[in-house]
């Protein structure tokens, strides 16, 4: 069996999100998917096969199975583009359990870049102060009074608790032993705590035991989020994630807007390969 490691959100090698991408795994049982993943120690890992014309994939944390993920897609876009590409831009749909993502693939200049359609914005809960006083004390923040920014719950695939902040990222300690049971009962799958001053963002396993360097399926929900209360100037942003686990990145995102509405949440970065991985029969 081959792999490839691949750093997303970075143009350097060793630094950005690193990616595990496993072709030809229709022959892989949900189990060996898993434990491949855990034997990597990546954040995640994807698995990719051919089905006639069509790419599916699928997505494992350390722990779980995840129905859409970001860094994995556009980790994969460069192995598509390299495996089965003929020019610098390309386009590719990839089926996951739930939906179809489209993806976009380029060589500019010796760098690659990959994009992804996340689509429309879901916002699917505003908490409330004490809701929200509650997550913050959780991960060791005090609730300020002088608030301008509500928590929200808000989903371009996985809902991603958006908790802003004014700076103090360093300051973020789990005080729980599982987020999980928190964030269900406001409808999210994990927290993205973002610092809507500098645009930057933190996000980890619901334990805290893994930071995740930068986090594709959370820029698009907070760059929404950014939109939706009149924080952004323009149709472009980054957002910058990855300075606590000595691996900085950043995640380039343009939102589409048709008439007043954001219809579409488009995420980019850049890929660099890393290294071929010939696993042992």
């Amino acid at each position: 069996m081959n792999a490839k490691l691949v750093d997303v959100f970075s143009a350097e090698r060793l630094s950005g999100n690193g990616l595990t991408i496993f072709p030809e795994a229709e022959g892989l049982s949900t189990a060996e998917m898993q434990a491949l993943t855990r034997e990597m120690r990546q954040f995640e890992s994807i698995f990719v096969w051919r089905e006639g014309d069509a790419f599916v994939a699928r997505i494992f944390t350390l722990e779980e199975e995840l129905d859409f993920a970001g860094h994995p897609l556009l980790g994969l876009a460069y192995y598509l583009h390299h495996a089965f590409g003929e020019g610098d831009l390309h386009e590719w749909r990839v089926r996951l359990d739930r939906r179809t993502v489209e993806l976009t693939s380029a060589w500019r200049d010796g760098r690659f870049t990959a994009t992804m359609a996340q689509g429309r914005p879901e916002f699917l809960k505003t908490l409330t102060n004490d809701e929200a006083g509650a997550i913050l004390a959780a991960l060791g923040l005090e609730f300020d009074g002088r608030r301008r920014y509500p928590a929200e719950v808000v989903s371009t695939g996985l809902p991603y608790l958006i908790l802003p902040v004014s700076g103090g990222l360093e300051r973020v300690v789990f005080r729980v032993a599982d987020l999980s049971p928190l964030l269900e009962a406001h409808g999210a799958k994990f927290v993205y705590v973002l610092d809507v001053e500098h645009f930057e963002g933190r996000t980890w396993d619901n334990a805290g035991r893994i930071e995740d360097v930068a986090t594709g399926s959370a820029a698009g929900p907070a760059a929404a989020y950014l939109h939706k209360h009149g924080l952004v100037q323009g149709s472009t942003l980054s957002i910058a994630q990855g300075r606590f686990t000595g691996r900085p990145s950043r995640i380039a995102v343009q939102l589409v807007i048709e008439g007043m509405q954001l219809a579409d949440v488009r995420v980019s970065g850049e890929v660099v390969e890393v290294a071929d991985i010939t696993f042992a029969d």
